[in-house]
């Protein structure tokens, strides 16, 4: 008898004569109606995606593309990246069972999908940062760029640099080296012996053969790697490279992306194989400013971003950055010696100062340091020789004092000049720009890519941006506004410019 203290629930094996619909499991609410209607309105045959286009074809009917995006569009929402998950969850989950229209893709289709259609999944994704745009969710005005590096799916141990190639090479010479000194050795001992080659001579002499079969490799790996422009070379990813920041080393890419300040949405997205991002700020506020309906822009980095020659082009285009500039002391500060930033410059008289009030003047002609064009300032030996502070200027070998100035350096000087009073502003960087990754890596579970290739994990990822993006839509607008939207721009066959 069942215990009347506790709600009785329906006996799983009584036969139902008008079972619900699927539909009746999903409310007018549910984010996956949402999903449905905007995937409507993608006009994917512009895309060049196969089976898009109607038509009697031969073989078994394809999977409409439409409902392959839904499900990808469903799991990264939800955490669910794997297609092996996603193919069991066509199988058990009301919500995916009805976006899928009950079908039951297998796991290799949903990869194949995500696999060879990078290009589609990038179109799209800039398709729905055209729609926020159209549904005025940016405020234009500000954006905040940052990076984080992804790990790729390969591991440190595929992907070799110059050093790591020469530290394995010598190892295996010296492995090599000592086998043959072993094989030498028990040559001479058999010979004195009379007794012939033994088991142990085929032993020595297969495991060098095998040390220079992996000689060989590790070689033409090097003259591979000596072709690379950025002298490193995998050979599980062709693409992934090693990236360090804070002592830890990452085999992956590094990505990039770009926050408006309304509603945090990102506007622009990048995965690159740089180490660093001082040349990464500009090329990230471009893609914004293309996006965004107002000017000037401003952008928000923090300080691994600063660069003089991203300042210039800053400037040149109107855009005004705040990033904090590195308190990078050199070799002079670590020996406990003064940095530039106790030398100030007279732009009236064109000179510097130094901390004992001394002028340096500039001499010589404009010349080429690297790829910029510095101008040369230099003390007086005659003031250096019995300065007070001369421990704490110069090296015991040097008589004067050195500056270089970059020709566009009074740009710095105003960049230095707008940071003073800039912490709000970095502040708010923070809240806008590491909000996403912090999304990203801990809901949707993005601490890796998946697909192998700069072009296919740029694909992956902008993938998961599309998903940021839409679950944010989700939540300022309401599902039924968004609709609503959607309804309507079917109806009126609205085609965005990245379809048109």
């Amino acid at each position: 008898m069942a215990n009347r203290n506790y709600k009785v629930g329906q006996d799983r094996n009584q036969a139902s004569l008008l079972p619900p619909r699927v539909d009746d499991y999903v409310s007018e609410n549910n984010p996956v109606r949402a999903i449905d209607a905007y995937v409507a309105t993608l006009d994917l045959a512009s895309l060049d995606l196969p089976n898009s286009r109607s038509g009697l074809t031969s073989g078994q009917p394809a999977y409409h593309p439409h409902r392959l995006i839904k499900l990808y569009l469903y799991g990264s929402m939800n955490g669910i990246r794997s297609s092996r998950k996603l193919e069991r969850e066509a199988a058990r989950n009301l919500e995916v069972i009805w976006l899928a229209d009950s079908l039951r893709p297998s796991y290799k289709t949903l990869a194949n999908f995500r696999k060879d259609h990078s290009a589609a999944l990038k179109a799209i994704n800039k398709d729905f940062i055209l729609l926020c745009k159209q549904l005025n969710l940016f405020a234009g005005n500000e954006v905040a760029v940052d990076g984080s590096f992804l790990k790729a799916d390969a591991s440190t141990d595929s992907i070799y640099t110059a050093k790591k190639l020469e530290q394995q090479l010598a190892a295996l010479d010296k492995k090599i080296e000592a086998y043959q000194q072993q094989l030498a050795e028990q040559d001479r001992t058999d010979d004195q012996a009379g007794l012939g080659s033994l088991v142990d001579d085929q032993d020595l002499a297969g495991k060098i053969a095998r040390l220079k079969q992996r000689q060989a490799e590790k070689k033409h790996l090097q003259t591979q790697l000596n072709a690379s422009p950025d002298r490193q070379i995998s050979t599980v990813d062709r693409d992934a490279r090693l990236l360090s920041k804070r002592g830890q080393t990452t085999a992956g890419y590094n990505v990039q992306i770009a926050v408006d300040s309304r509603h945090h949405l990102i506007v622009a997205e990048d995965v690159t194989q740089a180490g660093n991002d001082t040349q990464q700020l500009m090329p990230m506020l471009e893609k914004a400013q293309a996006v965004l309906p107002s000017e000037p822009l401003t952008g928000l980095a923090d300080s691994g971003y600063y660069s003089g020659e991203q300042l210039k082009q800053a400037h040149e285009q109107g855009i005004e950055l705040y990033v904090p500039i590195p308190n990078k002391k050199g070799s002079a500060g670590k020996d406990g010696r003064f940095t530039r930033d106790r030398f100030s410059y007279d732009g009236e008289q064109d000179c510097y100062h130094c901390p004992q009030g001394e002028r340096m003047a500039r001499c010589g002609q404009l010349r080429v340091q690297g790829d910029r064009n510095v101008w040369i300032y230099k003390s007086k030996k005659s003031a250096c020789k019995n300065c007070p502070l001369r421990p704490q200027c110069l090296t015991e070998q040097a008589t004067y004092k050195k500056l270089e100035r970059w020709e566009h350096e009074a740009l710095v000087d105003q960049h230095r000049e707008r940071m003073k009073g800039a912490r709000p502003m970095m502040i708010k960087r923070s809240s806008l720009v590491e909000h996403p990754f912090g999304t990203l890596k801990h809901r949707a579970g993005l601490h890796h890519f998946l697909m192998r290739g700069l072009e296919k994990c740029r694909g992956e990822f902008s993938l998961m941006a599309l998903c940021y993006n839409f679950t944010r839509v989700l939540n300022v607008l309401g599902v039924a506004a968004f609709r609503d939207y959607c309804a309507r721009r079917l109806q009126k066959g609205e085609q965005n410019p990245v379809f048109a």
